[in-house]
């Protein structure tokens, strides 16, 4: 174990990341301590014989760092070793300054080698505490300068020019010194940094990978399973008592959520490991929510929940979508929506402009609504809207989908409550043509950067 080492505290040398840290804090306070002892030499050399008071003063000046630098090891509290060492160091700066000419000391160039090593560690609390501090001092020197109350100066006229001068290097030296271990420590940090990221996009790969290949996996038998049982549901040559069929239709409720569930994780798998592939192509409103609506109106009708489109003329809008990919977000909004409604309730989809180039597509239904504390977390894979106030199922992943897959074809989705009861969601598509356009062109709006990629692979 290095020197340095030994001041990181025992229990963080297992995170790389915090005994950098450790480690550049330490140096920077060993420097102090340093950089003080070669001023004290020069100091030395230049006045020749000290008085008790002077050695008493640079023997504190030297060992305070030190200290601030055990203190931090002995703690493990960063704050509470740079707060004292900071607080002490001001004070024996005051001290000299106090002793040596005031507002005009020698000693008060130490004060910015002193907040520039502060600012490297420190956080703003304790930049502000230390910073008034040192105004506080600097505010003392000058009333005790202007008002006299210094006493008189330790340091003899001839002797100024050439302790300044050594002052200066010192309080230079201590900021170069100490910025080069920070700097090192730093593009340490910044390597394992990187490592730590390669690291987590590989194992990244290899989760989605895997995701992918067990999910295609459970697909199979899964299907074979929900089969199977529905042929025991229709099987006319052996009728089947109560008990027995509805223990046939809790397989089969049982085997479509773990299906629907394994359809989503292999959805998401797909988008994280880039496979999804996006075609992107100018589409009216009208082929894209029409059909949509067309798949949900048994289900919205099994659930009593009526669906309604406020689209009116904007169904011409045209915009820029993948035509499956479009389609498969609207529907999970839509399905959402009739899910967790309430019956004799309503799903309403309306189109409007926003701005001059996108169209959005509002999804709004009249159930429950959103508790506020979910909402930030709507979008995160796993999180079950409405699983709080009923039993209906939800695998969590519909939204989060949804998300992803409006973001590869570079549009937007959000959430707003609404005024009564209900939920909105809406997708935002770039327009790729209005109307009345007749060149036919259908080149997206200028700023909206489409990518377009010819055939579905």
């Amino acid at each position: 174990m290095d020197f340095i080492a030994w001041f990181v505290p025992p229990h963080v040398r297992g995170d790389p990341r915090k005994t950098t840290r450790h480690r550049g804090i330490a140096k920077s306070l060993l420097a102090i301590s340093l950089v003080t002892l070669l001023v004290f030499a020069g100091y030395v050399l230049v006045e020749g014989h000290l008085s008790a008071t002077e050695y008493a003063l640079f023997a504190v000046t030297i060992a305070i760092p030190a200290i601030g630098a055990l203190l931090i090891r002995a703690t493990g509290d960063i704050t509470l070793g740079l707060v004292t060492t900071n607080i002490g160091g001001i004070l024996i700066l005051a001290v000299w300054a106090f002793l040596t000419g005031g507002i005009t000391s020698i000693a008060l160039p130490a004060f910015l080698a002193n907040i520039a090593l502060l600012s490297t560690f420190g956080n703003i609390a304790i930049m502000l505490i230390i910073g008034a501090a040192m105004m506080g001092v600097l505010v003392f020197l000058y009333l005790a300068t202007t008002l006299g109350w210094l006493p008189e100066s330790l340091i003899l006229g001839s002797d100024m020019p050439a302790l300044m001068l050594t002052t200066m290097l010192g309080s230079v030296g201590l900021v170069v010194l100490a910025g080069v271990a920070v700097v090192r420590d730093r593009a340490t940090a910044k390597t394992q940094l990187r490592a730590a990221l390669h690291a987590a996009e590989q194992s990244s790969r290899a989760k989605s990978v895997f995701l992918t290949v067990m999910s295609d996996e459970l697909r199979t038998p899964l299907n074979t399973v929900l089969g199977f049982a529905e042929l025991l549901h229709n099987n006319e040559a052996k009728n089947l008592d109560k008990a027995q069929m509805r223990a046939i239709e809790h397989i089969s409720i049982a085997g479509n959520y773990l299906l629907d569930l394994v359809m989503r994780v292999l959805e998401m798998s797909r988008i994280e490991a880039g496979e999804m592939k996006v075609s992107m192509e100018p589409l009216r409103a009208e082929e894209i929510i029409l059909p949509c609506l067309s798949v949900m109106e048994l289900e919205a009708q099994r659930r009593d929940i009526a669906l309604l489109s406020d689209c009116g003329d904007r169904l011409r809008w045209v915009v820029w979508a993948d035509r499956v990919l479009v389609k498969q977000v609207l529907l999970i909004l839509l399905s959402n929506a009739v899910k967790f409604n309430r019956a004799g309730g309503k799903v309403t989809i309306a189109c409007h402009l926003v701005g001059t180039e996108y169209l959005r597509i509002g999804v709004t239904d009249t159930g429950s609504g959103i508790a506020s504390d979910q909402r930030d977390a709507l979008f995160e894979p796993f999180v079950r809207l409405g699983a709080e106030v009923g039993a209906t199922h939800g695998t969590g992943l519909g939204l989060a989908v949804a998300k992803r897959l409006t973001e590869r074809m570079r549009g937007r989705i959000g959430y707003v409550p609404t005024a009564e009861p209900g939920s909105t969601f809406w997708v935002e598509l770039a327009l790729a043509e209005t109307p009345a356009s007749t060149d036919g062109s259908g080149q997206p709006p200028q700023g909206c950067d489409i990518p377009q990629t010819p055939h579905r692979e």
